[in-house]
């Protein structure tokens, strides 16, 4: 062959192996051929690693905002068990004390203002009832001093008893004397009253009689104020037990941790 074929070969030879990026000592060219074929490799290997990339970010952060959730759902549900969960005995105590006040403590002052109503009524009742019976008592005891010259001060309410039931001391000290009563006689001069009549006698005994009921109507409604604080007592701890009881039943009918795991998962 002719030399110049030779030549010819061999620049064939470094065309092609300068066609795939390749020198006689087989290091890589710098001049790089890209083809559809070299190219898909590393795309494949591109698109893997970023699929897998953002899987991993994504269940990273589903895990991370569900324990959020999670903790921001338990302490909301911790709080009406041991924030708003309520003494049924101080219930009691505040009702005893105040009526009404424990049920408004429960709650429920919609039950307990008639606690509340009747303490005030029952009060002013009480206060009139006294005020009218001292009223009438001064009375009874003026018209004493007057018709009667009975002095009424520093006795006992027996006394008054006595000048309504007498027209005067001498007859009261003969009737001890019939019953033998000797230890109840009137001797002092303090002690002497004179009615001038009956009908006199009679109108101090009806003011007194009647001074008398007004102030047993005030006892009665004391009895009646205590009642009313024993059952608004009663009423809240009843109350303030149904709403502990009702609080109670709401947590646990709460759904779980592992069903806001399971809607979070499903809601990403």
């Amino acid at each position: 062959m002719k030399k110049p074929v030779v030549g010819s070969r061999k620049s064939a030879i470094s065309g092609q192996l300068s066609a795939l990026g390749i020198r006689r000592h087989g290091i890589m060219s710098r001049n790089y051929v890209f083809s559809p074929a070299s190219c898909l490799l590393p795309l494949l290997f591109i698109i893997l690693f970023l699929g897998s990339f953002n899987a991993a970010f994504s269940q990273s952060r589903m895990e991370l905002s569900a324990k959020l959730f999670q903790n921001m759902n338990q302490t909301e549900l911790s709080k009406p068990f041991t924030a708003e969960r309520k003494s049924p005995a101080l219930a009691a105590i505040a009702s005893f004390v105040v009526p009404g006040l424990g049920e408004l403590y429960a709650g429920r002052y919609d039950v307990g203002k008639y606690s509340t109503i009747a303490e005030v009524t029952l009060w002013a009742f009480y206060t009139a009832t006294q005020l009218y019976s001292d009223q009438v008592r001064n009375d009874a005891i003026n018209y004493a001093k007057i018709y009667a010259g009975a002095d009424v001060s520093g006795k006992s309410s027996q006394f008054l008893v006595n000048i309504g039931n007498f027209l005067n001391t001498q007859d009261y000290n003969i009737k001890k004397i019939h019953d033998g009563d000797y230890g109840n006689l009137y001797s002092s001069a303090s002690y002497q009253w004179q009615w001038q009549s009956d009908a006199e006698r009679g109108r101090f005994k009806a003011l007194r009689i009647k001074a008398d009921e007004y102030l047993n109507y005030g006892r009665y409604t004391a009895a009646v104020i205590i009642l009313n604080h024993l059952v608004s007592a009663i009423d809240a701890a009843r109350l303030t037990a149904n709403f502990n009881a009702s609080a109670t039943s709401s947590l646990n009918n709460t759904p779980g941790t592992e069903g806001i795991y399971l809607n979070l998962a499903a809601s990403f």
